[in-house]
């Protein structure tokens, strides 16, 4: 990933009650947003805090017209799907805009079953200087505009 030219005095980032117009109170959820990729809009985008790194499942790979000849080696297993290690089918970096940010991120493509279609992990939060909050369903970022946001949806 290349990280983004940010001015340094571009406010804070925070959180408060009036974030939480249209959130239904009392639930667990995970934060899933949209995001464009590679100028096509992903749905179904999971904010992993937790993960060191970005993964797409393998049937996105395929709706956004990419092949295996598309993918270069992959140089380390994942951890964390199951008990075992996952060897991921390759790597393949693509550009991913949120507001007026775009950003090159390299993408561990897995052929594994999930509901979701991308988990965008610390690695892409750091570099957009992003803050998450599921309990608000919002992911907030810093942009030479400004603070910029993606509601979960």
């Amino acid at each position: 990933m290349t990280p983004a030219k940010r001015p340094h005095d571009t406010g804070r980032i925070s959180f408060d009650d009036s974030d939480l117009i249209r959130v239904t109170l009392l639930h667990t959820n995970p934060l899933i947003i949209e995001l464009s990729i590679n100028r096509f809009t992903i749905e179904r985008v999971l904010i992993g805090q937790g993960s060191t790194s970005e993964i797409m499942y393998y049937k996105t790979f395929v709706k956004l017209g990419f092949t295996n000849s598309d993918l270069s080696p992959a140089d380390y297993p994942l951890f964390g799907f199951n008990a075992n290690p996952e060897y991921p089918l390759g790597k393949i970096t693509l550009p991913v805009r949120a507001g007026t940010i775009s950003v090159d991120v390299e993408f561990q493509v897995v052929k594994l079953p999930s509901p979701d279609n991308l988990i965008m992990g610390r690695t892409w939060l750091h570099t957009m200087q992003a803050v998450s909050s599921t309990f608000h369903q919002l992911l907030r970022f810093l942009t030479e505009y400004g603070i910029e946001q993606t509601r979960g949806s």
